[in-house]
């Protein structure tokens, strides 16, 4: 069994709890931190070691971070039910108030004792090329969409740390019967609630959670050298769309598609921001990661949503020998 320790803020969470259960599947130690009793002892069930304390509050688990190979960064503020833009300006203050904290804590280590850092983002911090394209070599859009309010001031942040970092960005869905796709896809078509936003043609980058947690696990294990200041894009790399998504999910459960809105009326409703991230037109390329030896279990929604809606007990068996 290999002692290489692992350090994950965030491990409660929807991302967090999934990587802390493939790291100790693959042998690491893993240390979570984890504001109450209760969410320590569903880690300690998974074979990981609770570290009680507030992510904000990096006194309170400096010491268990030391000499970790790296720490996976997958704190995210909580988000308002309505993403305006002036919400999740709100929210990147936040956010990078705390990643100011984590990096003084890393500073604050000796150097042989810092972990590599893991920093973790969104597809909406890329500039896609003129094939709509975005990989590990797109540069970073210079003005913010989406998430990218929150992404790239925090990336900009780590780099002039000058800590060893590696920067994994996800799709802007990553779906498993957690967060987003499970209450506005899942629930909401379940309601016939659901709804495509504006043409619904665009390109939607998507990771299952478990591939995401499969491959930070998968990247831990590689050598520093191979990561420091590298970028990676754990993003499946198919050419769903947001209306395919939407109607083969809902053929899958055996209920009536969702209804088309017009992006004015969807900003309206769930905030620009949100409109923003969901309309999003993009082609990811992992091939960076896919250099790596890393292969997807779910190189596309056709082998992940049927998963996720099985885990929610709203796969219809008819539909799907249908499908």
């Amino acid at each position: 069994m290999s002692h290489r320790t692992l350090f994950i803020l965030g491990g409660a969470g929807f991302i967090g709890h999934e990587t802390v259960t493939e790291a100790v599947k693959a042998g690491w130690q893993v240390k979570a931190v984890v504001r109450s009793e209760k969410k320590a002892e569903a880690l300690r069930q998974i074979g990981a070691q609770p570290v009680l304390g507030d992510v904000t509050q990096p006194q309170e688990w400096t010491n268990e971070v030391r000499g970790a190979s790296v720490l996976i960064d997958l704190v995210q503020p909580k988000l308002p039910w309505r993403l305006t833009r002036a919400a999740i300006q709100a929210i990147s203050t936040e956010r990078q108030a705390i990643t100011s904290k984590i990096i003084a804590a890393l500073h604050g280590l000796p150097v042989e004792e810092r972990p590599m850092l893991f920093s973790i983002s969104g597809a909406d911090d890329l500039q896609p090329d003129a094939q709509k394209r975005i990989s590990h070599r797109s540069l970073l859009r210079e003005k913010p969409y989406g998430f990218g309010y929150i992404g790239l001031p925090v990336r900009k942040l780590v780099e002039q740390s000058e800590l060893d970092a590696t920067y994994i960005y996800l799709g802007d869905i990553v779906y498993d019967p957690g967060k987003v796709f499970a209450d506005q896809y899942v629930r909401a078509l379940a309601k016939g609630a659901a709804f495509v936003i504006g043409q619904g043609t665009n390109h939607l980058p998507l990771s299952h959670v478990t591939d995401v947690a499969r491959a930070l696990v998968h990247l831990a294990g590689l050598p520093r050298t191979a990561l420091v200041q590298q970028t990676f894009l754990v993003m499946d790399g198919s050419d769903t769309t947001q209306r395919q998504l939407l109607d083969d999910t809902a053929a899958l459960m055996g209920v009536k598609p969702a209804k088309t809105i017009p992006s004015w009326l969807g900003a309206l409703v769930a905030g620009q921001i949100a409109v923003d991230t969901v309309t999003l037109d993009v082609l990811a390329d992992p091939s960076a990661l896919l250099a790596t030896g890393f292969r997807f279990t779910y190189p596309s929604h056709r082998e992940g949503v049927p998963t996720t809606l099985a885990r929610m007990g709203y796969l219809s068996k008819v539909a799907f020998k249908e499908i």
